[in-house]
C-alpha cells in the first residue's frame, strides 16, 4: 500500500486523539486523564486487532503514534475553544480517519491470510472501537446508542475493501474508493438523516 496512506493514518490518530482529549476536557479530566482518554480513541481499536491476529501491536514499532497522540493532546489542553469552533474540520479529518482505520485494519487482517469475516471485523474495530472505549471511560453518549451511521458506515466500507481487494484492481485504488465510499456515506447519511431502526418499547 503506498506510503501517502501512512500519512493519512498519522492524521486520523491526530484528530481521534484530539476528539478524544475534548470529551476528557469537557467531562473535566486533567491532563493525564485527556492523554489517556486520547490514547484509548486513537490506538484502541488497532491494539486489540493486533493482539486478536497475534501481530505486534503497530505503536510499539513506530512510536511516531505516541508522539503524534501526547502533540495532539497538549494542543487540546490549550487550544480546545478553537477546535470547538472548527467543528466540521474536524468532522472532515474524523471521517478521513474512519476510513483510513477501516482500509489498514481489514487490509492487515487479509495480508496475514484471514478469512474475509474476520477482516471485516478486525476493520470495523480497527475504526470503532476507540471511539467505544473512549465512551466508556467519560460521561459522552455512547456512538453505539448514537443514532448517526457510524459504526454501520464502518462496517460498510469494510466490506466494500474486502469486495475490491478479491478483484483485479490495485490495492491502492481499493484504498481510496473505499475512503471516498466512507465519505459518502458519512455525509449523505448525515444530510438526509439516514438512521437505522430501533426497537420500541
Amino acid at each position: 500500500m503506498s506510503e501517502i496512506f501512512i500519512y493519512i493514518d498519522y492524521v486520523g490518530t491526530v484528530v481521534f486523539s484530539i476528539t478524544g482529549s475534548i470529551i476528557a476536557g469537557k467531562a473535566k479530566f486533567d491532563f493525564f486523564g485527556m492523554l489517556f482518554l486520547a490514547f484509548l480513541t486513537a490506538v484502541g481499536g488497532g491494539t486489540v486487532r493486533d493482539l486478536i491476529i497475534s501481530d505486534t501491536v503497530f505503536w510499539t514499532l513506530k512510536p511516531v503514534y505516541l508522539y503524534l497522540i501526547f502533540g495532539a493532546t497538549l494542543s487540546t489542553f490549550f487550544l480546545i475553544k478553537v477546535y470547538e469552533k472548527y467543528y466540521r474540520l474536524l468532522l472532515f479529518f474524523d471521517t478521513l480517519g474512519v476510513g483510513t482505520f477501516v482500509v489498514i485494519g481489514t487490509h492487515q487482517a487479509l495480508r496475514l491470510g484471514f478469512n474475509n469475516e474476520t477482516a471485516f471485523i478486525m476493520g470495523t474495530m480497527t475504526a470503532v472501537l476507540g471511539g467505544i472505549l473512549r465512551s466508556s471511560f467519560s460521561k459522552e453518549f455512547s456512538i453505539l446508542l448514537n443514532k448517526e451511521l457510524y459504526a454501520t458506515v464502518a462496517a460498510l466500507a469494510s466490506i466494500l475493501f474486502i469486495t475490491l481487494s478479491h478483484s483485479n484492481i490495485d490495492i491502492n485504488y481499493c484504498a481510496v474508493i473505499t475512503i471516498v465510499t466512507t465519505f459518502i456515506l458519512r455525509y449523505g447519511s448525515r444530510r438526509f438523516k439516514i438512521y437505522l431502526p430501533v426497537l420500541k418499547d
